[in-house]
C-alpha cells in the first residue's frame, strides 16, 4: 500500500491507512497511531472542504508530487494540515481548487507560509462540478 500512487473509488483502503503508509514508506495498520493522526486530519479537511477523504487524499499526494517537480519537499500531510489552517468550517471550498492555487502561490512566492497566507487573504475557491466524496 506505501507505494501507491493514487486511489480509486473502487478500492477498499482506507485513505488515512494509505496516507500514514506512504509517509512511514511501508504499509501499517489500522490501528497505528500515524493512521488515527490522518483520520482526524482527513475528518477536518472534509468538514471545510466539499470532497471527501479519499480525494483530498489523492490530491494532497498530487499536490507533493508537483512540489518535488519544482525541487520543493513538502509532504502529503504538511499540505492537508496547511490548507485545513486557513479553510474554514462549513465552508466547503473546493480542496482540488485551492491546492492548484496553492501551487502556483507556492511557485510565485517560494514560501509555504507566504502561499498559505496569500491564500488566507481571500475567500477560497469553490467546488467546480460534481466532486467525488
Amino acid at each position: 500500500m506505501a507505494g501507491r500512487r493514487w486511489l480509486d473509488i473502487k478500492d477498499d483502503v482506507s485513505p488515512a491507512v494509505w496516507l500514514a503508509s506512504r509517509e512511514a514508506g511501508r504499509d501499517v495498520a489500522p490501528g497505528d497511531p500515524a493512521a488515527a493522526s490522518f483520520r482526524a486530519l482527513l475528518q477536518e479537511a472534509d468538514a471545510r472542504f466539499s470532497e471527501g477523504p479519499r480525494m483530498i487524499a489523492n490530491r494532497a499526494v498530487q499536490v507533493e508530487a508537483m512540489l518535488a517537480e519544482r525541487g520543493v519537499t513538502e509532504t502529503a500531510r504538511d499540505v492537508i494540515d496547511g490548507l485545513v489552517a486557513i479553510g474554514q468550517l462549513g465552508e466547503r471550498a473546493g480542496f482540488g481548487e485551492t491546492c492548484q492555487h496553492y501551487v502556483n502561490a507556492r511557485a510565485a512566492s517560494g514560501s509555504r507560509v507566504a502561499a498559505l497566507d496569500a491564500l488566507r487573504r481571500q475567500p477560497l475557491p469553490q467546488a467546480t462540478g460534481a466532486d467525488e466524496r
